[in-house]
């Protein structure tokens, strides 16, 4: 008897490789290229500049017990309840700058929650699209009497009390 022969597959012939100059490798790479670009641009096309959403020849000093701190990206609220001329109390909404901008100036999120349940002052520029009590803020003046600054100079010098 005669022992049976058999001829293996070389590595080319019917069990091709892939390699880096392959087009199916390209198509792998380019796709994995593009799904991480779509995912990274998504965030940034919400995105948008202070007087696109906000107005800043509407700014005044609105005076209320900060109630909420929201430290989170890409931007930060506070809330304050503020009473109403009526005796109304209204929640208010500040937007303010990024955590990383907000802890640069010295308003890191333990220097705002000293604050919470006690009354503040804050520069609130109003929104362009009349929607009420929501408004950027570019400082507060804390409970201690500190200010801070915690958004962008729309007025020029802050327009910030004496400290």
């Amino acid at each position: 008897m005669r022992p049976i022969s058999r001829q293996l597959p070389t590595p080319n012939s019917q069990f091709p490789r892939l390699g880096v100059g392959d087009w199916g490798l390209g198509v792998i790479v380019a796709g994995i290229v593009f799904v991480v670009l779509f995912v990274a641009a998504a965030p940034a096309s919400a995105h948008h500049s202070f007087s696109a959403e906000f107005d800043a020849s509407k700014c005044s000093d609105i005076t209320g017990i900060l109630t909420k701190v929201n430290y989170e990206n890409p931007h930060s609220y506070i809330f304050v309840d503020v009473t109403n001329p009526d005796g109304k109390v209204v929640e208010a909404t500040f937007q303010l700058s990024s955590t990383t901008n907000l802890k640069r100036g010295g308003a890191d999120r333990p220097t705002l929650m000293k604050s919470v349940g006690k009354t503040v002052t804050v520069r609130g520029c109003a929104a362009r699209t009349g929607e009420a009590n929501r408004y950027a803020a570019p400082w507060i003046k804390l409970a201690d009497g500190t200010v801070q600054r915690v958004g962008q100079d729309v007025e020029g010098n802050l327009g910030a009390p004496e400290r």
